[in-house]
């Protein structure tokens, strides 16, 4: 017995196998393999869940096309990425931009990379799937397939490779990962990209037959199967934790809470979703709401799932199901894009919201930078995704719609062919109400462009016989039902005549808006000459003073006052701002305002004087809108010299003012709240500066257009150019000060127009 507790003992002591840890090391990397190689599985799998959703929400007639074109997808996406979209997104990074190597499968000759690889392609062919449902219904297989090829060589690799460029080679420095930009499994580096390139897409091709009416209202459409888009749901929600739990690349302890984050954000998204729509929305679209809602859920935690808690997770759900129903209603009514399957809801704008969350509810000890600055990170990587997507997809669009067409046959839209004979006859359904709203062109014998009927009057004439002489033409009304030629002729030809009649009114409409607007202008400049004093006036005032006045127009923005009471004299300059109340005319409201205020001749502090002007002018302006009341503002720059004391009062409202001493140019700003402009606090909204001065001492008050003057170069002289000549001619005769300040000003501008009006006044103090 003794003998054998002593070989337990030793057997217990004794240091481990090599061969059993070598082995155990084994097993943990095979599983590591093992789960990404799975997760790759369930990302491929929800394009079985996107097949199964879009051909649920489109029309029975489009099934079979979706379901087609979700296959070509894959095709289009394996072939191209593996090839070249591989390398560009995965390779040796040039510079931070473009990976440079493992193309055409070079290199890619271990389990390891291959897994990888794998991974990454079902992730490229998720983003191709999103552009193929938005597009759904009325795209050409042909021009889809060359969509698909070039996101998956191009768009996608190349804007993946910023952001995600160090995943397999460590030492990769992409520009945008780089500066520290977080998106773990791909709301905006897969989601926003896919959708990105749809935006253009449904731009470019135009909505289905009969989706918007010729008023641009929203038509109804049927769903085919609303159960077939449900169980899409539950496909893609089960390859979601793929999609999210794979992005660690090893089996750790994270996966299962970045499951459940995941989880929980589409589950709180659909019962955020529902709810809104019911309560909120009138009941309309629950359906496509709850499944949109849950679907942006899942988009927006998949940025942030490794660094949110599962309480964040629910609140980022919640907002998400919300988020959705506001811009599914916006993107269909509000921008006319027709989106058959909401895919821009879901993934462009649940993309944004989810890339964004980073930085809002992620654990800032897991974020690259602290919160506020991750956030404008965030927003760099949104950004930029957006402008090189739209704007590559844009040239990749244009020169497809231009060469070889993008949309089917009105025929195969209206029957769902997935490729069909366009040599097929087109059944004319004639009826008596029926009005040319778009026109059909055969721009290849591959495809297809819908042209509405501005746009195809706007063709040249030569170029419409041209069409209509190679048979390339078919009219159509607001439902896509095909119009007798000579019925349609007929028809343009009235709305040619219409179109040219109302031309002509418009035209003849703007000459005589323009000679009242040009009399009006005459009239209020009169006025305004006429109650606006000349130099001489201010000379009688101030004896040793200029005042330099340029308007740009008959009717200035620009005014100035001037006024003795008591003993004390008061100058005043204001600039009259904004876009509700046009400059010239908001200028006579001010001079009338500031009439009325010192009509009984009782002098008042600068400062009050101000705060009353900012009353009255509210008070004038209360009629019209908040949003334009404050647009209409006046910068107000007002003095008063007290010749006795040697003193100036002087307050501004965003306008400043210029002394000049024996140490040089002083400068004093005024408040940087504007009359008739909020302020936090109107009690202290103006404040009040006492300027001592010696005799000989200048003053100089002034607007803005002086300084904003652009030259031929369309550079502004800027206030610093503005005090360097101040500088140069504070100490000569006023006279000579104007002089050369006019001849400064002309010289600048040279050839160029007339920025601003121009308004400076100077006053020699005595």
């Amino acid at each position: 017995m003794n003998q054998i507790i002593t070989n337990l003992g030793n057997i217990i002591a004794a240091p481990p196998d090599p061969t059993l840890t070598q082995t155990a090391q084994i097993m943990e990397l095979n599983l590591d393999d093992l789960w990404v190689l799975v997760a790759a599985a369930l990302v491929f799998f929800m394009q079985a869940g996107f097949k199964v959703l879009e051909t649920g929400l489109v029309k029975k007639e489009h099934r079979s096309g979706i379901g087609a074109k979700n296959l070509l997808d894959w095709v289009a996406g394996s072939i191209a990425f593996f090839l070249v979209g591989f390398a560009f997104m995965f390779g040796h990074s040039a510079d931070g931009f473009i990976g440079l190597d493992y193309f055409f499968g070079d290199k890619l000759d271990s389990g390891k990379i291959l897994i990888f690889f794998l991974f990454q392609l079902a992730f490229a062919g998720t983003a191709l799937t999103i552009v193929s449902g938005a597009m759904s219904g009325r795209t050409g297989v042909v021009a889809y397939f060359i969509v698909s090829l070039i996101t998956a060589t191009i768009i996608y690799p190349v804007f993946g490779h910023w952001a995600w460029g160090n995943l397999w080679i460590s030492d990769n420095e992409p520009w945008l990962a780089a500066m520290g930009f977080m998106d773990f499994a791909g709301s905006t580096v897969v989601h926003s990209t896919g959708a990105w390139v749809a935006v253009m897409g449904i731009y470019m091709v135009g909505p289905r037959l009969g989706r918007y009416d010729a008023y641009g209202r929203l038509q109804p459409t049927k769903a085919s199967d609303y159960a077939y888009s449900i169980l899409g749901v539950m496909i893609l929600w089960l390859g979601w934790w793929g999609f999210n739990g794979g992005s660690t690349l090893e089996f750790n302890e994270d996966v299962v809470k970045i499951i459940l984050n995941t989880n929980l954000s589409g589950a709180a998204a659909c019962f955020a979703a529902f709810f809104h729509a019911y309560f909120f929305q009138n009941k309309t679209d629950v359906i496509e709401k709850i499944a949109g809602g849950s679907l942006t859920g899942l988009v927006a935690i998949t940025a942030c799932c490794n660094v949110v808690t599962p309480i964040s997770s629910l609140l980022i759900g919640l907002l998400s199901g919300v988020i959705h129903n506001i811009f599914y209603v916006i993107i269909s009514e509000k921008w006319k894009l027709d989106d058959p399957v909401g895919a821009i809801a879901v993934h462009g704008i649940g993309g944004i919201f989810g890339t964004l969350c980073v930085a809002l509810f992620g654990q800032e000890e897991l974020l690259v930078h602290s919160r506020w600055m991750q956030l404008g990170i965030q927003f760099m990587g949104i950004a930029t995704c957006f402008i090189f997507t739209t704007g590559i997809s844009y040239v990749m669009f244009t020169i497809i719609k231009k060469t070889i067409g993008l949309r089917v046959s009105p025929t195969e839209e209206k029957n769902g062919a997935f490729v069909g004979n366009y040599s097929q006859e087109i059944g004319i359904d004639e009826r008596d109400d029926q009005k040319v709203a778009q026109v059909s062109i055969r721009i290849s014998d591959k495809g297809y462009n819908i042209y509405n009927i501005t746009e195809y009057l706007s063709l040249s004439q030569e170029r419409r016989k041209k069409l209509i002489a190679e048979d390339r033409i078919k009219y159509m009304d607001e439902v896509g039902s095909v119009i007798p030629p000579l019925v349609a002729v007929r028809q343009l030809g009235l709305m040619l005549d219409t179109m040219k009649d109302k031309a002509t009114a418009e035209r003849d409409e703007l000459r005589n808006k323009q000679s009242e607007f040009e009399g009006s202008l005459q009239h209020a400049g009169s006025l305004q000459t006429a109650v606006l004093e000349d130099e001489n006036a201010l000379k009688d005032l101030f004896e040793d003073s200029f005042l330099l006045f340029r308007p740009k127009i008959k009717v200035s923005g620009d005014f100035y006052w001037f006024k003795q009471i008591s003993g004390f004299k008061v100058l005043l300059v204001s600039n009259c701002t904004g876009t509700g109340v046009s400059g010239g005319f908001l200028g006579m409201l001010g001079m009338s305002l500031v009439k009325e205020i010192f009509s009984t001749n009782k002098l008042l502090y600068p400062d009050k004087f101000l705060k009353l002007l900012d009353k009255k002018f509210d008070h004038s302006l209360r009629t019209r809108t908040l949003s334009a009341k404050l647009k209409d503002t006046m910068d107000v720059s007002v003095i008063i010299v007290d010749e006795l004391k040697q003193k100036v009062y002087f307050s501004g409202a965003n306008n400043d003012l210029i002394h000049t001493s024996s140490s040089g140019l002083n400068e004093y700003p005024g408040s940087k709240w504007a009359i008739g402009e909020s302020s936090p606090d109107d009690k202290v909204k103006f404040k009040r500066e006492v300027i001592s001065y010696l005799p000989g001492e200048m003053i100089y008050l002034y607007t803005d257009g002086y300084a904003k003057q652009l030259n031929d170069n369309g550079k502004e002289l800027g206030m610093e150019s503005l005090n360097a000549q101040l500088k140069q001619v504070k100490d000569l005769d006023t006279e000579a000060q104007h002089r050369i300040l006019t001849a400064d000003l002309s010289e600048w501008q040279g050839t160029t127009m007339q920025t601003d009006d121009v308004l400076l006044i100077g006053i020699k103090l005595r």
